[in-house]
């Protein structure tokens, strides 16, 4: 993990800290994990970009981190769903 400017690369994820310090990605199943923990997000789609807006929190970090090294677990089932129901977000809300 290395931090350049406002942007923090985490393996091949990219996060990004907005002005509201709010994290940003575009990486769907990393979003799809995070739900399943709990976390909210905001959808935020511009033509064809798609990015997943949560707030800070120490939370989300640990989970971003758990996810990353392949240390998290979450129920299988939640995981297939959230994938589904983002993928609908994204393909649905035009």
């Amino acid at each position: 993990m290395f931090l350049l400017s406002n942007t923090i690369f985490i393996s091949k994820c990219i996060f990004k800290m907005d002005e509201n310090e709010n994290y940003v990605t575009s990486d769907l199943y990393l979003t799809a994990y995070l739900k399943t923990k709990g976390l909210k997000f905001i959808l935020n789609k511009v033509k064809t970009k798609s990015n997943f807006v949560f707030n800070e929190s120490p939370e989300l970090i640990k989970y971003v981190n758990e996810y990353l090294t392949e240390n998290g677990s979450c129920e299988p089932l939640a995981y297939t769903n959230a994938i589904k129901n983002i993928k609908n977000l994204l393909y649905n809300n035009k």
